[in-house]
């Protein structure tokens, strides 16, 4: 209780103590009739004092009035109840309100329950409030009714909002992304593009427009247009990103005919982005060349089908250099990772702002293995199926250079099949081809894997072993000559053996070529055959040729 005895040392009026004060105060019976008020509360109301003593405050009350609800003073629940008030001559204010019980005992034996208001005008505090609130609700509205996905993240990256268009178009129920970010709603490489927009937004703020694949109500990912914008707090502080999804599906009909277009090529199609390499579009030929659905390439990335990273260099360094690829062979992977060759042609270009690299893969594969299978029919003997006289020279040559630059061995060696003219007038020139064949495949089943070897003509064969000396060559050509004496050659009455005479010549000098290595041999050759047939000679400075003599070397088993 509030006790207000010698209030001035007066006690017939103990209010006046309140006429100085600047807020409006008033004394009144609990039912709210006026015994006193202040000079600040008639000017406030506009009335002149004491006007209002007398008078009941139900007379002021406009609360619920004006368009308000009388429940607005929960505006203000961390401070007192509101009241709206009628001004004369003017539009009702807000006031807030607080109510003291009063002690009031008078000398003529009264007793009355007075109370002790104060009201504090808060009307124009409140009004902004309303105004906001009103402001918020409208905003709210618009935001859920919108027909285009909106959504509303935080300083940190985190979902904050989204209207039920967003939810419809993504599939993404609101209450499971709030407070997660991008990389909770789709895979990591295709999140950090986004990411990295969002970073550059809220550091240099202003509004961001870029195409970027999203996740649809669908489960695939979807090529749009993302419109961002910053927005600040009260305080001023950049503190989140308001963005708009375009669907681009339905308002390109340009792009729907050319897509429609490129559906009936014969040549698979891809767009990809330059900065990061993600597949944007692809058409059904190139989904049937790598094997997996257009939505599953979709997001992906182009290096992720190259065979050979170095190739992919290759164009990068033509395409870095702003020119373009034509026709280069290059070799993709399939979905099971079986190599397939192409012609490739890269383009670039700028669609809707965003730089792209326009591919074209032409499958060329049975081609080009027709090709290869033609060039190898060129560079093999017919009747063998070993190097023939001419790639046989080619390839020789190469190691030898090879052997010349890093300073190492090589030797050749010639074979000859002892007297395959008695093979081919006893059992005629197809049992003698057969022969041949076999001498080639014994050879074979004896040399290393990168030896070389090469049929001369007729009998003649000729072995480059690169890396090797010419003792080193002996025991191979030793093993080569036995294994061919150990073979039943199959003719029409009665298999029978052969012997083959065998001469070697290593390298000799920094000048040495491989037409005087093969000469060397050849006069070895004819040392061995001189000496008896079916050996294997050395060269050795002086030999010279002849004919050969000595005891025949056909023999029947």
């Amino acid at each position: 209780m509030i006790s207000l005895d010698g209030v001035n040392g007066a006690r017939r009026e103990p209010w006046r103590a309140f006429d100085v004060l600047p807020v409006c105060v008033c004394v009144t019976t609990p039912s709210g009739d006026i015994r006193y008020a202040n000079p600040t509360l008639h000017a406030q109301l506009g009335v002149a004092a004491p006007g209002l003593v007398g008078r009941s405050l139900a007379e002021f009350d406009e609360t619920g009035a004006d368009g308000l609800a009388a429940d607005d003073d929960a505006r203000l629940e961390s401070g007192p109840p509101t009241r709206l008030l009628r001004v004369a001559d003017g539009p009702a204010r807000w006031f807030a309100e607080s109510v003291r019980a009063l002690d009031d005992d008078a000398d003529d034996g009264r007793d009355e329950r007075l109370e002790l208001r104060v009201f504090t005008d808060v009307d124009d505090q409140l009004r902004r409030e309303i105004a906001l609130e009103n402001q918020a609700a409208l905003q709210n509205t618009l935001f859920e009714v919108l027909p285009i996905p909106v959504f509303i993240k935080d300083a940190r990256g985190q979902f904050s909002d989204c209207n039920s268009a967003f939810e419809r178009y993504t599939g993404l129920n609101r209450n499971d992304i709030l407070q997660k970010t991008t990389f909770a709603v789709m895979e990591p490489g295709a999140a950090k593009a986004h990411v990295v927009h969002d970073r550059r937004l809220l550091i240099e703020e202003g509004v961001s427009h870029y195409e970027e694949a999203v996740p649809v109500a669908d489960g695939n990912l979807r090529l749009v247009n993302l419109t961002k914008v910053s927005y600040r707090d009260g305080q001023g502080n950049v503190s989140g990103i308001i963005g708009v999804v375009h669907d681009l599906t339905d308002s390109q009909p340009n792009e729907a005919r050319l897509e429609a277009i490129l559906e009936q090529s014969p040549i698979g199609v891809s767009v990809s982005r330059r900065d990061d390499g993600r597949i944007v579009f692809v058409n059904t030929r190139f989904s049937e060349l790598i094997g997996l659905s257009r939505d599953s390439l979709i997001g992906s990335r182009a290096r992720d089908y190259y065979l050979d990273d170095h190739q992919r260099e290759r164009v990068l360094e033509r395409l870095r250099g702003g020119g373009a690829v034509v026709n280069m062979e290059v070799q993709f992977k399939k979905a099971d990772g079986s190599p397939f060759w192409t012609l490739f042609t890269v383009n670039q270009a700028v669609i809707q702002g965003v730089p792209v690299n326009l591919a074209w893969i032409y499958d060329y594969t049975e081609r080009r293995n027709m090709e290869e299978a033609l060039r190898d029919m060129a560079s093999r003997d017919p009747l063998t199926g070993i190097y023939n006289r001419r790639s046989f020279m080619e390839l020789a040559r190469q190691q030898l250079a090879r052997a010349h630059r890093f300073h190492e061995p090589l030797a050749v060696f010639v074979l000859d099949v002892d007297h395959f003219k008695r093979i081919n007038d006893t059992y005629g020139h197809a049992t003698g081809d057969d022969a041949l064949r076999m001498v080639a495949g014994g050879c074979q089943a004896i040399l290393r894997e990168y030896d070389i070897l090469g049929r001369l003509g007729g009998e003649e064969f000729v072995v480059v072993l690169p890396g090797a000396t010419a003792d080193e060559t002996r025991v191979v050509a030793e093993r080569v000559r036995r294994n061919l004496a150990r073979m039943a050659i199959p003719a029409p009455d009665a298999p029978f053996h052969l012997t083959s005479s065998i001469g070697i010549a290593g390298l000799e000098g920094a000048t040495d070529t491989l037409e005087k290595a093969i000469h060397r041999a050849d006069l070895a050759l004819y040392s061995a055959k001189r000496e008896g047939r079916n050996r294997v000679v050395v060269y050795e400075p002086g030999m010279r040729a002849s004919e050969p003599t000595g005891p025949a070397a056909l023999t029947r088993p």
